[in-house]
């Protein structure tokens, strides 16, 4: 998520058990987010990932570095990028999750009476 560094910012405060903030903090340190942080992105449908180890950055940017350097046929040079991106986007970039599964069921009851 995009901040401006000049916003201003307002304060929400919540109030859980002992227990359950012990976990928001671990969930929140995997993500190497803040607790603040990590409950905004939770709130306004993101699913924050957990830090990769640098094994994996290390792996991924070999992969990378091959598709620069070996001489692949277009076909399977278009298969290692199209593998790149399905990485790159199902690991490293955040995304929304389905909001609608938080949305109250209805009620079947009319609103006019």
């Amino acid at each position: 998520m995009n901040r401006n560094p000049k916003e201003k910012f307002a304060r929400i405060d919540i109030r859980v058990n002992q227990k359950d903030k012990d976990k928001i903090k671990r969930f929140a340190e995997k993500c190497n987010l803040s607790i603040s942080e990590y409950m905004a992105q939770r709130a306004l449908g993101y699913e924050p990932t957990t830090v990769l180890p640098d094994v994996f950055f290390n792996f991924y940017n070999k992969l990378c570095q091959l598709d620069s350097t070996a001489g692949f046929t277009p076909e399977t040079e278009n298969k290692l990028l199209s593998l790149i991106d399905e990485i790159h986007s199902e690991l490293l970039l955040p995304r929304k999750e389905d909001m609608h599964k938080w949305q109250p069921p209805d009620s079947g009851l009319s609103k006019t009476g």
